[in-house]
């Protein structure tokens, strides 16, 4: 059997103009928030698996990207994961981008895919404070790297 690799990914850092950022509530692990990510299809670059991923898991790709991060951070699935990515990767790396949400938009989750059941605008503190535990480092690297404090 092949060894496992890392699944390429992208994060979608949403700020809002009272510098609060977006979280989903994961439809399969209520109580569990997190920024939405994605991975990046065959054939795809990070910016356009960035919008499809936003639009399919926010239902809305009305947004403008403002910095991406000059590094990847990564992390490793914890060996008791059962989700299906975890069967066929590692862990996960992922590229990181800060967006705002164009004038007059917002997600809407009826056009979502469903991945997410609640969505709420919170502070970056809280973000990685509330975090599992595993993707911690990845969070406070990504959030550093685009210029977002966390205390």
């Amino acid at each position: 059997m092949a060894q496992k690799t890392f699944r390429q990914c992208v994060v979608g850092l949403f700020i809002n103009d009272s510098g609060k950022v977006l979280v989903g509530e994961r439809s399969d692990a209520p109580g569990s928030w997190q920024l939405p990510q994605g991975g990046i299809e065959k054939g795809e670059n990070p910016e356009a698996a960035l919008r499809r991923e936003m639009t399919e898991e926010l239902g809305s790709g009305d947004f403008k990207i403002l910095k991406r991060a000059a590094e990847k951070c990564r992390y490793e699935f914890p060996p008791e994961l059962e989700a299906a990515v975890a069967k066929k990767f590692c862990g996960q790396e992922q590229t990181w981008f800060l967006l705002r949400f164009e004038p007059n938009t917002a997600p809407n989750l009826g056009k979502s895919d469903g991945e997410f059941s609640a969505i709420k605008w919170v502070d970056p503190a809280t973000t990685i404070s509330e975090i599992i535990v595993w993707k911690k480092l990845c969070y406070e690297h990504g959030f550093q790297q685009l210029g977002i404090r966390t205390h």
